[in-house]
């Protein structure tokens, strides 16, 4: 196929691949039908994906506006465009050219990409780099936020509602309570709606309230006079409310608090003012209040473990951070931004294999969004190889401890688990195409739709 017409050099189809595996960028060639018939060493490398996996497949079924399929139509060169690869699933800058016979007709289009693996997803994650007309929906939904918000990686529908109203409560002093399990990123939303705000410029003060021992949070939050107890500094202390005055003061893990400091943080939100310890003196305090916990503030206070009155203080703009594993889509973006990071923090060049992208996505996720951080950091660490296997993702949670398959003695439950994975499979080997989805997977069509509809498939 890429021989001289009358091979007059000597140079083959084999030696040309040869020299093609030898291009760090990605190359991707496919025919006049819409069909790939040669990805490069470097196409792997930068996207997980086998190519025997890729070869024979149309990319016109899932990919209809893809830059190939438009250079088929027209017969004309695109040269180092930027633009959203529907293929590829991120912005890259390349060049696209039709290989034509010798009647000037076009036969096949190659792609030829210019994107270093750390620039990938950077680029990626940075809505201002492309043209709107080139970003899928969530990307367009995503640039319209304050740039505050735009280091917060996903685009699930989920997290993106969540971005849009913290976007919208950033401009105002209300109080907000972020609710969300260990590891969702609480934190990143707090200093987002903080950097978003009219109080930006002034300072941005977080307490971990689970993490101060019960005889040193008062003091912490609300310092103390010189002389107060044995021990305390000669000069005082200025504690952290009073730290964020004219700014933001995040109190994370607010369900740790002993119903002592609940009296006193209710009393400042009601008067606005601190007493240090051992002092006498009011000290007007301007600050905005954002907290953060994990934990069922609601049965907590039927169970009369928190105020009824602070939780409605704290309450007045809850928003509720998805985990992960309810936003499934963004988890291969999670996986390529820590990819980057950790490559380019441990001078290191990798990708990952089909099977590890396989095991990330189908793994619950417990630990959240810094679960997965920490597994592709262990990954880049001890992997030699050129792309991460399953081997080296380290899941050491009980849930997935045997990787191959469900962890549950639960028949039914097995079951369900193996069906959801096998019929993903089917799709992802199918392009997305359910006809052929169907007869891989042997079932009639009802049945087929059935499953997807009961394990909540293409919704996710």
């Amino acid at each position: 196929m890429l021989q001289n017409k009358n091979n007059c050099w000597g140079i083959t189809e084999k030696h040309l691949d040869t020299i093609l595996d030898m291009v760090n960028d990605p190359v991707i060639i496919i025919n006049k039908k819409g069909t790939i018939i040669y990805v490069n060493e470097g196409y792997e490398l930068h996207n997980g994906v086998k190519r025997e996996w890729m070869l024979g497949r149309n990319i016109s079924e899932k990919y209809p506006r893809d830059k190939l399929l438009e250079v088929l139509r027209t017969g004309k060169t695109i040269k180092n465009k930027e633009h959203y690869n529907e293929s590829l699933g991120y912005n890259i800058v390349a060049s696209f050219l039709p290989i034509k016979d010798d009647d000037g007709q076009t036969i096949a289009a190659a792609g030829i990409g210019t994107v270093s693996p750390v620039y990938k997803l950077n680029i990626r994650l940075s809505p201002i780099l492309s043209t709107d007309q080139d970003k899928p929906s969530a990307a367009i939904a995503k640039g319209s936020l304050p740039s505050a918000f735009q280091n917060i990686v996903g685009e699930s529908p989920k997290l993106l509602s969540c971005l849009r109203l913290s976007a919208k409560i950033a401009r105002t002093d209300a109080t907000v309570m972020l609710r969300g399990e260990t590891g969702v990123g609480k934190e990143l939303f707090a200093q987002g709606i903080h950097d978003a705000s009219k109080r930006r410029e002034h300072p941005f003060i977080a307490v971990n309230c689970a993490a101060i021992p019960e005889n040193l949070i008062e003091s912490e939050l609300f310092g103390y006079s010189p002389g107060a107890f044995t021990g305390a500094r000669t000069s005082g202390k200025t504690g952290k409310i009073e730290l964020a005055n004219t700014g933001t003061l995040f109190l994370d893990e607010i369900g740790d608090l002993s119903q002592s400091t609940q009296v006193k943080i209710l009393r400042f939100l009601q008067e606005r003012y601190v007493e240090r310890i051992g002092g006498t003196k009011q000290i007007p305090v301007d600050v905005r209040i954002i907290t953060a916990t994990n934990k069922n503030l609601e049965q907590m206070v039927q169970q009369g473990e928190f105020r009824a009155d602070l939780y409605y203080r704290l309450n007045v703009v809850p928003i509720h951070i998805p985990p992960l594993r309810e936003r499934p889509g963004d988890i291969e973006l999670l996986s390529y931004h820590y990819l980057d990071y950790y490559c380019k923090k441990y001078d290191k060049k990798m990708g990952f294999s089909l099977e590890a992208m396989d095991y990330l996505q189908d793994y619950s996720w417990p630990g959240n969004v810094r679960e997965l951080k920490n597994i592709i950091e262990h990954a880049v660490i001890v992997c030699s190889e050129a792309k991460i296997s399953p081997g080296y993702l380290n899941f050491m949670l009980s849930d997935y401890t045997d990787i191959t398959g469900a962890s549950t003695l639960n028949l039914h439950q097995a079951v369900e688990y193996t069906e959801k994975k096998i019929i993903k499979k089917a799709l992802r080997e199918a392009f997305n195409n359910k006809s052929k989805a169907i007869r891989y997977l042997g079932i009639s069509r009802g049945a087929f739709y059935n499953k997807i509809k009961k394990y909540n498939i293409g919704n996710e």
